[in-house]
């Protein structure tokens, strides 16, 4: 990734609340240690009952989570998604569809380990859904 790219997520980043506690070394690790990726609409992102490789933060675009063939929310820019399966190394508890084309930034399960263990405001903001997201999973 270039410097240019690595800014440009930065700048996308800061422009999302959910980020706001994060400093810009945070946003420039997040960044350098993840890989911009694009997907189509109407695309599967992440399976429901397979295992956990990644996770995903939306740069751009919106998305369901479906669990059980049940649409459970949708999602937008700036939502974390694949983080409870990479969290609790168990399978993915839900299906995620693009509703939109997507921006996104696909964090590895290496790298994801890495960033929650050297960034503690990234680990609250990478993870702050992952235990609703399984409750939301035990309850479809």
């Amino acid at each position: 990734m270039t410097k240019a790219d690595a800014k440009e997520i930065v700048a996308a980043l800061t422009a999302q609340s959910a980020f706001a506690g994060c400093s810009r070394a945070d946003l420039e690790d997040l960044a350098n240690h993840s890989n911009r990726t694009s997907i189509p609409a109407n695309w599967p992102l992440i399976h429901q009952e397979t295992p956990a490789d990644a996770c995903y933060v939306i740069l751009d675009g919106d998305a369901d989570v479906i669990v059980k063939g049940e649409t459970v929310a949708s999602i937008t820019t700036g939502a974390v998604v694949g983080e409870a399966g990479l969290a609790s190394r168990k399978l993915r508890n839900a299906t995620v569809t693009s509703t939109t084309a997507l921006d996104l930034l696909h964090i590895s399960a290496e790298e994801f380990g890495k960033l929650i263990d050297r960034r503690p405001s990234l680990k609250s903001v990478l993870l702050a859904r992952t235990e609703p997201a399984a409750t939301a999973a035990d309850e479809a």
